[in-house]
C-alpha cells in the first residue's frame, strides 16, 4: 500500500445561505473546509464523525456529484476537478458508490437485471446475452440467486437490496468504492453479513474503500487507517490500531469513550462534551472544537491548529501538541490539513 490512488488537497465546499424575498446571501455553510488526505491502493480508509460534520458532502465532492469550490482531487493520476465530458466519464467508471439507503438508491420501476446491467449499457461494455450473463454472475458474487434477475427492489429485504447496490457498484471493476454509511440503515444482524461481503470482494478484486460511518466499532473492524472529522475539518488521522489505542485529539477521545464495551471492566470513562456543536455558518475562529473542549488553551480560540506528526502513522491538529505538520509531505501516511 505505497501507491496513492486518491489525493485530496485543500478541498473546500461552501453552500450559500439565502434569506428574504430576493434570496439575498446571508453567509455560507462551511460543509467541507480545507480538507486534505491520501488513500493508498488496496486499503480501507475510514472516515468518522458526528452527523452533520461534512462526511457525506465530502464523499459527493470526491465523486463529482457535487462540485468543489476549491482544492485539488487527484484520482489515478488525473485531477478530477478539471475533467469534463468523456474524460470525466472514463474516470467515473473507476470509482463507484454504495449509498446509505438501499431502497432509495434503487429505481423501483426497474428490475434487478436492469439496475445492475445499467453500468454496462452506459459505458458500452456489454449488451444482450452477454450483459445478462454478467449480471447473473454479479448476483452470485454478492450472495444472491441468479434467478432473482427479473424481480423488483420491493421484493427484497434491506440487506438484499444493499447487496444489489454493491453488485451494481462493482460491475465495472472499479478501483475505488465509496461506502457512505453503507450499513447504518440495516439491522445489526445483517450489518456483519454486508461487512464480511465487502471484505471478501476487496480481497478478490483488489478494491480500495473509502468507508464513511458514524459507527466507530464498524469503522475499526473495516479500516486500516482512520480520519476523524469535526465541523468540516479533519482533526486526526492514524492507523486504526494506533487511533483506538492512543487517540490524541480531545474530540477523538470523546468519541471513543462512547463505544459500548461488552466487558464493563474494560470500559473507558465516558467523556461528556459540554455545549452544542457550533453552527457551520459561523464556526469558531480558531480550533473548531475549542468551544466544547475541556483542555482548550487561550490560543485555541484565536488560531486554527496545524497538523502535527506524532509518528509516521499518526497526525493530529491540536495546539496541545504544537504545530508545524506538513499535510502534503510525510503526513500523507497519517496526516491531513
Amino acid at each position: 500500500m505505497n501507491e496513492k490512488l486518491l489525493e485530496v488537497r485543500h478541498v473546500k465546499k461552501y453552500f450559500p445561505v439565502k434569506k428574504g424575498l430576493f434570496a439575498n446571501r446571508q453567509g455560507y455553510v462551511k460543509a467541507v473546509d480545507d480538507v486534505s488526505f491520501s488513500i493508498f491502493k488496496g486499503e480501507t480508509f475510514g472516515l468518522v464523525g458526528e452527523s452533520g460534520c461534512g462526511k457525506s458532502t465530502l464523499s459527493r465532492v470526491l465523486m463529482r456529484l457535487t462540485d468543489a469550490d476549491s482544492g485539488e482531487i487527484r484520482f489515478d493520476g488525473s485531477d478530477l476537478l478539471k475533467l469534463k465530458g468523456k474524460e470525466l466519464r472514463r474516470q467515473r467508471r473507476k470509482m463507484q458508490m454504495v449509498f446509505q439507503k438501499p431502497f432509495e438508491s434503487l429505481n423501483p420501476r426497474r428490475t434487478v437485471g436492469e439496475i445492475i446491467g445499467a453500468p454496462f449499457e452506459i459505458h458500452g461494455e456489454a449488451a444482450g446475452r452477454d450483459k445478462e450473463q454478467r449480471v447473473k454472475r454479479l448476483l452470485e458474487l454478492v450472495g444472491l440467486s441468479s434467478h432473482y434477475i427479473n424481480r423488483y427492489p420491493h421484493e427484497f429485504s434491506g440487506g438484499q437490496r444493499q447487496r444489489i447496490g454493491i453488485a451494481r457498484a462493482i460491475a465495472l471493476n472499479p478501483k475505488l468504492v465509496v461506502c457512505d454509511e453503507a450499513v447504518s440503515a440495516l439491522d445489526v444482524s445483517i450489518q456483519s453479513q454486508i461487512l464480511n461481503l465487502l471484505n471478501e470482494l476487496q480481497h478478490e478484486f483488489g478494491l480500495t474503500y473509502l468507508f464513511i460511518s458514524h459507527n466507530l466499532s464498524v469503522v475499526r473492524h473495516m479500516s486500516s487507517r482512520i480520519a476523524v472529522m469535526y465541523l468540516g475539518k479533519i482533526v486526526e488521522i492514524a492507523d486504526a490500531g494506533e487511533l483506538y489505542a492512543n487517540a490524541r485529539h480531545p474530540y477523538t477521545k470523546a468519541l471513543l469513550s462512547a463505544i459500548p464495551m461488552p466487558d464493563p471492566d474494560f470500559a473507558k470513562e465516558r467523556i461528556i462534551l459540554s455545549g452544542d456543536v457550533p453552527s457551520p455558518v459561523n464556526p469558531p475562529a480558531g480550533c473548531r472544537f475549542c468551544t466544547r473542549c475541556a483542555e482548550a488553551l487561550p490560543i485555541c480560540s484565536e488560531v486554527a491548529p496545524d497538523f502535527v506528526q506524532i509518528s509516521d502513522k499518526h497526525a493530529v491538529a491540536c495546539h496541545l501538541y504544537g504545530s508545524g505538520g506538513d499535510p502534503t509531505g510525510s503526513a500523507d501516511r497519517g496526516g491531513s490539513k
